[in-house]
């Protein structure tokens, strides 16, 4: 995506907030429709279409943040995840 040079940091989450604030009620609404005691299925390509808005917005923010030189994104941390461990 081309960025705009006069956009700032500010400028940009609250422009690109709505679409992550629409997925987050999305998965909230499958998880309060679509769960039968501790399982909840959704359809692959919705979740597949959160994913990429998810995505699609860091990766807007990381290019940002890059371009600014304001702050470095910071490495991703290993994290575990409920029931994690029980796979394994």
């Amino acid at each position: 995506m081309i960025m705009p040079e006069k956009l700032t940091l500010s400028d940009f989450v609250t422009r690109r907030l709505h679409p992550v604030k629409v997925t987050i009620q999305l998965l909230t609404h499958e998880l309060k429709s679509h769960t039968e005691k501790d399982v909840t299925s959704i359809d692959a390509a919705l979740l597949g279409s959160a994913i990429s808005t998810l995505e699609l917005f860091v990766e807007d923010y990381e290019k940002l943040v890059e371009k600014s030189g304001t702050a470095k994104p910071q490495p991703a941390v290993e994290r575990k995840f409920v029931g994690e461990e029980a796979k394994k």
